[in-house]
């Protein structure tokens, strides 16, 4: 009699085993997807702030697992290069999924520039006589303009007396190879030239005259 019980026993948990539709488990295989978000490449300027801009992680399984996601990078905000961040992202089933953003850091200071302000900063006044930028409305002259592409500079420059008089029509300087040293420092044709940004890299004010004067740049 136990022998028959035990018998059937075993026939029923095969049956049910065989009706239950949990009992075949099929393994994940599926990877999560990666979306970047954003631009890439990405470009950011030399000696500014880096912004991760992210991605977008989900899986077939655990759904959103942006948060989980593995960032790596080399980026150095104050040298210029082609830079990568790698995104990597693993479910529970540990499928692996990676995603590779480029990342441009380049020279604020490439585009076309004019001149807005001279500022005498050296000692007493402005010198009588001396020729200066094309700023009055009656200017036959323009103001002074700079275009630096990666490689080269060129500047065109007006010159007017201080009653807005032109004294010297355009002359245009270059192309010149120019080098960057570091952020804002640089070497034209030998010398030395400095820069400094705003913070949203649209003006830049340049010494001039050895000093004596300031000039005041817009990006066009």
């Amino acid at each position: 009699m136990k022998k028959i019980i035990s018998l059937f026993l075993i026939i029923s948990m095969a049956c049910s085993s065989d009706n239950d539709p949990d009992s075949t488990i099929t393994a994940d295989t599926i990877a999560p997807v990666i979306t970047l978000v954003g631009d890439n490449p990405q470009t950011i300027l030399q000696g500014s702030t880096y912004n991760e801009l992210g991605v977008v992680s989900t899986d077939n399984i655990d759904g959103d697992i942006s948060n989980n996601v593995e960032i790596t990078s080399t980026i150095d905000v104050l040298q210029l290069d082609t830079y990568t961040v790698t995104y990597k992202s693993v479910d529970t089933s540990n499928n692996t999924t990676s995603v590779v953003r480029t990342v441009i850091v380049t020279d604020p200071i490439i585009g076309s520039w004019t001149l807005t302000n001279e500022e005498w900063v050296g000692v007493g006044d402005w010198p009588v006589g001396q020729a200066r930028g094309c700023f009055m409305n009656t200017d036959d002259g323009s103001p002074d303009t700079f275009i630096f592409t990666e490689t080269s500079v060129t500047k065109n420059v007006w010159e007017c007396f201080q009653n807005g008089d032109l004294a010297e029509d355009m002359v245009v300087y270059g192309p010149i190879a120019y080098t960057n040293l570091e952020p804002g420092s640089y070497s034209i044709d030998g010398g030395n030239f400095q820069a400094t940004f705003s913070e949203d890299y649209t003006v830049m004010q340049t010494p001039f005259d050895d000093g004596n004067i300031t000039q005041t740049w817009t990006k066009n």
